[in-house]
């Protein structure tokens, strides 16, 4: 038994997404959760977002593989006209992003020129660690899922 089950054996959303068609990607995200130090409902929470998203994705026939930021941005606009989205749910789905490159199962992020957008972004991620004190992992709760902002 894994760190992650240990943790997570209570949520049947876990052994859902364990048990579906990305189980080894889902123990892959659920142990980044659990190293990230989440707490148990935060992670619960991300697991429902990330089972939201790959429900999305199998009724547009999107192959996790064909995944990116513009993908997620493009979920969370439908999901957005349904319900609200949290302000975790970013959060969660730039680390899903994070491990799927990890795994290699998605290609890296895009680097294009920086665009007066991602300056913004990346004045405001220093502002927050520096005047604020904030550590990355708070960091990310207030960016937008962007390819410019570090997981």
């Amino acid at each position: 038994m894994t760190i992650a089950e240990a943790y997570l054996g209570g949520s049947q959303v876990f052994r859902r997404l364990k048990n579906g068609p990305h189980g080894q990607l889902i123990e892959r995200y659920a142990a980044r959760l659990v190293e990230d130090d989440l707490a148990r409902q935060g992670t619960w929470r991300c697991l429902n977002v990330i089972g939201g998203l790959l429900s999305w994705m199998a009724s547009h026939r999107i192959k996790v593989t064909d995944l990116n930021e513009t993908r997620v941005e493009g979920y969370l606009r439908d999901r957005g006209n349904r319900q609200t989205i949290q302000a975790g749910d970013r959060a969660a789905l730039k680390r899903w992003l994070s491990v799927l490159r990890a795994a290699g199962t998605i290609a890296p992020a895009v680097r294009s020129q920086a665009t007066p957008h991602d300056q913004i972004f990346a004045e405001f991620g220093d502002y927050l660690q520096r005047e604020r004190g904030l550590t990355p992992k708070s960091i990310v709760r207030h960016l937008a899922v962007h390819p410019s902002v570090p997981a």
